[in-house]
């Protein structure tokens, strides 16, 4: 298994072994739309189809069960040139390894799904960015269709608890969730973290235009 899957689904395991319960449910860390953008080997858009549980051998090993989602991709934001149009998500069947459930209905709306690639296969979990389209705005699919990508040589930094800061200049503070805990506030919604045109060593949240390409506008920096 490539090194980097093993660790996007091996991450669930160390979680929950923190906890001391292999059975408890999966927790995800808060994760930006722009840092799933970057971090994932492949994003997409897709229809839900079908859902099985098979056998599949990952590279090495005995054969594990997954369950595997078949899609109906209607575009590629990011992948391999030989990947464009995307029929199966694997997942882990158990849940104790943070396995994706599709709750959706099948062939229904349309899902935003990063993912990371093991040789041709896509694979997923509970804590992948699967987002239904209708639930995005439209700086985030901006951001998708051209932004995110010019900001992969920044980082969102996630801030946890108080008190919380940068220590570098190429990060952005991240604070949508310190008081309610819900990630899904305006940075999340309308800004990206991207290098300043005057010094790309430097990264602050600017807001995501809606009004063409290349036509990002500076936001207020956010305290950080």
């Amino acid at each position: 298994m490539d090194p980097k899957v093993r660790r996007f689904l091996l991450a669930s395991i160390l979680l929950l072994s923190l906890k001391g319960d292999p059975t408890a449910a999966c927790s995800c860390a808060p994760r930006h739309p722009q840092s799933a953008y970057c971090n994932a080997d492949i994003v997409i858009r897709g229809k839900f189809v079908d859902v099985s549980k098979q056998h599949v051998n990952i590279s090495v090993g005995e054969p594990v069960w997954w369950i595997r989602h078949e899609i109906k991709t209607t575009k590629v934001y990011k992948g391999p040139e030989e990947m464009q149009d995307v029929r199966f998500l694997y997942t882990p069947a158990m849940e104790s390894l943070c396995g994706y459930e599709h709750k959706g209905p099948l062939k229904g709306e349309e899902y935003v799904i990063a993912g990371m690639l093991d040789g041709n296969r896509v694979m997923i979990t509970a804590c992948s960015f699967i987002q239904p389209l209708s639930q995005l705005s439209l700086a985030q699919k901006r951001g998708l269709s051209l932004d995110y990508s010019k900001g992969c040589n920044c980082t969102v930094m996630p801030c946890l608890s108080m008190p919380c800061s940068i220590s570098s200049d190429n990060q952005c503070l991240w604070t949508d969730g310190i008081m309610s805990r819900i990630w899904d506030g305006l940075q999340a919604k309308r800004l990206a973290c991207l290098s300043r045109s005057e010094n790309p060593n430097v990264c602050t949240w600017q807001s995501l235009s809606s009004q063409g390409p290349g036509s990002l506008r500076k936001a207020r920096l956010l305290r950080q």
